[in-house]
C-alpha cells in the first residue's frame, strides 16, 4: 500500500511520505534501544477514577490493579503472608474494555481550536533518511520524465508507472549494512477549524544507539550518515490531511461525528475497512487495532471512544497480558490480539483512567513498532501544550 501511495505522489510531498514509510517498516527487538527521553513530556489528560455500575466490572478493574501477570518485571513480586495464600483474580480483557467503555462514556465532551499529542518513537533504522529522500527523488523526477514522454501512450504509462515502484519496492527493502536503532519525540498541533494552519515538532531529543560496537565502528566507516532526521524546527502547514492512510475519508472534524452507539460504529468501521486503500493486505484485527490507535489519539466524543472499547471488547482473541511497564516506566495494562500471520498487536491502558499509554507491533515475537503517547488534549494556543 505503501508504495501506491509513493506513485500518487509528487516530489514536494515525499518529506511526509518517508515519515509513514518509516513507521511502517520498523523491525527488530526495539526494547533494548529505548531510553526515557530527556525533553520533559507533556502530561497525559486527567480523566476520573472509573465509577463502575456493575459490580462484576468493579471486581475486575481491582484484579488488574492487583494482578500477578508480569510480563516486563524479572523478579517476582512477594506473596502477603497469610494463612491461606490465595493468587489474586487477573482480570481478563473483556472486562477491562467494559469498565473503560463505562469510564469513557462518563467524561464531559472538550473542545478546543486545536488538538495536541505528543509521541516518543522508537524504531530500527533501515535505511539514513538523507539516502533515501534523495533516491526517491531521483526515481520521482525519472518517472516524471517518462510521464511526459509516454503521453498518449496509456499502456507505456502503465508499465512507467510499475516500474516506479517495483523499483521504490525495492529501495525500500533494502537495510543497512549495520544495526542502529533511534528514538525522538513528535510534538503535534492540529487545527480544528479548516483553513487554520497546524503545527508539527519532530526529530526532538533523538538518541540513537547501534547493536554492538562493530555496528557503530561499521555506520563510522560508512562516512557516519545521519540515522534521523534532526528536528528543523516547528512546521506550521495549513494543507488539510486526513486522519491515517488507512481511512481516507475521515478527517480530524469528522471523527466527531462518529456513532456512539457500539452496534452503529461496528457497522461504521466494516464499512471503512471494506474500502480502505491497505483492505487487501490487513486483516481486520490488524485494520482495527490501528484504527483503534487513529481514533484513541484523535478528538472523538466520549460515546464514541465508550463505543470503541466496546467493540474491541466483542473482537475474538484479545487477551490481557497483566500488568507491564511502557516506554516511559509507566504501569499499564496490556491488552493483545494476533493475526493469522504471526503479528500481535497491543494496547498498553493506564489501569486507572483507560487511558492509551502506548501501542506497540510484534511479528514473530520481535518488536517492530513502540510509541509511547506522552501526552495529548485541546488547547486553544498554537505551540501551546494542554
Amino acid at each position: 500500500m505503501t508504495d501506491r501511495t509513493f506513485a500518487r505522489l509528487k516530489p514536494e510531498g515525499l518529506d511526509e511520505l518517508v515519515e509513514d514509510g518509516y513507521r511502517r517498516r520498523r523491525s527488530g527487538d526495539l526494547a533494548r534501544a529505548f531510553s526515557t527521553p530527556r525533553t520533559e513530556a507533556a502530561p497525559p489528560r486527567r480523566r476520573r477514577p472509573y465509577v463502575l455500575a456493575a459490580a462484576t466490572l468493579a471486581a475486575g478493574l481491582a484484579a488488574v490493579a492487583a494482578s500477578v501477570v508480569v510480563t516486563d518485571d524479572p523478579a517476582p513480586r512477594p506473596t502477603p503472608p497469610s494463612a491461606s495464600p490465595v493468587a489474586p483474580p487477573v482480570v481478563d480483557a473483556r472486562s477491562f474494555l467494559l469498565a473503560a467503555a463505562t469510564t469513557a462514556k462518563r467524561e464531559p465532551a472538550e473542545s478546543g481550536r486545536y488538538w495536541y499529542l505528543n509521541e516518543r518513537t522508537l524504531e530500527k533504522v533501515h535505511v539514513a533518511p538523507g539516502e533515501y529522500l534523495a533516491r526517491i527523488k531521483e526515481l520521482s523526477a525519472r518517472f516524471e520524465k517518462k510521464e511526459k514522454e509516454l503521453k498518449g501512450d496509456p499502456e507505456g504509462l502503465e508499465a512507467a508507472r510499475e516500474e516506479f515502484e517495483r523499483e521504490v519496492g525495492k529501495l525500500k527493502r533494502q537495510e543497512l549494512p549495520y544495526t542502529a536503532y533511534a528514538a525522538d519525540t513528535t510534538e503535534s498541533w492540529r487545527a480544528m477549524r479548516p483553513g487554520e494552519a497546524s503545527r508539527r515538532i519532530r526529530g526532538q531529543d533523538v538518541q540513537v544507539t547501534f547493536g554492538s560496537p562493530e555496528d557503530e565502528a561499521a555506520w563510522r566507516a560508512a562516512g557516519s550518515p545521519e540515522l534521523v532526521r534532526p528536528s528543523a524546527g516547528p512546521r506550521d502547514d495549513a494543507t488539510p490531511r486526513v486522519l491515517s492512510i488507512d481511512n481516507p475519508s475521515l478527517t480530524l472534524q469528522n471523527v466527531r461525528e462518529l456513532p456512539t452507539s457500539k452496534d452503529e460504529l461496528r457497522k461504521r468501521l466494516d464499512e471503512l475497512w471494506k474500502r480502505s486503500p491497505d483492505s487487501a493486505g490487513v486483516g481486520k484485527a490488524g485494520y482495527l487495532w490501528q484504527t483503534g490507535v487513529d481514533l484513541m489519539t484523535a478528538p472523538i466524543r466520549p460515546g464514541t471512544r465508550s463505543a470503541l472499547y466496546q467493540v474491541l471488547a466483542d473482537q475474538p482473541g484479545i487477551a490481557s497480558k497483566g500488568e507491564v511497564k511502557d516506554a516511559l516506566g509507566r504501569t499499564g495494562v496490556a491488552l493483545s490480539v494476533s493475526t493469522a500471520d504471526g503479528v500481535d498487536f497491543r494496547f498498553v491502558f493506564d489501569p486507572g483512567t483507560a487511558e492509551l499509554l502506548e501501542y506497540d507491533v510484534v511479528d514473530k515475537g520481535v518488536t517492530q513498532l513502540r510509541v509511547a503517547v506522552a501526552g495529548m488534549g485541546f488547547t486553544d494556543k498554537l505551540g501551546e501544550r494542554p
